[in-house]
């Protein structure tokens, strides 16, 4: 429930930056807006040259919350075709804009 209570803030504050209406993103996800919660654990690889990770994908949701753990990085994205890595903070919750988001923002 309370990151419902985050979501609807972050996706006014973007609607509002945006100079769009305040309650778009809401409105267009709907009031039951489906949520999932994934626990995903990546330990040390004793050999990272041998593997790739994840394939490069486009996150199909319109928002994601990532807790990083400080032991394990690599989450990286793609600006100007360039993989850049994300820094992990230390109990700071990133917050990553999908696809769902870009479209409504466009329509």
């Amino acid at each position: 429930m309370e990151l419902s209570l985050i979501t609807e803030v972050i996706l006014k504050a973007m609607a509002k930056s945006l100079n769009l209406e305040d309650n778009c993103f809401l409105e267009q996800m709907g009031e039951r807006s489906t949520m999932f919660a994934r626990f995903n654990l990546y330990p040390p690889c004793p050999r990272p040259d041998l593997v790739l990770g994840l394939k490069p994908h486009a996150d199909g949701s319109a928002i994601t919350f990532v807790l990083q753990d400080k032991e394990v990085e690599g989450l990286q994205f793609l600006k100007d075709n360039q993989w850049i890595r994300v820094p992990v903070i230390p109990q700071a919750l990133l917050i990553n804009i999908g696809d769902q988001a870009e479209v409504i923002a466009t329509y």
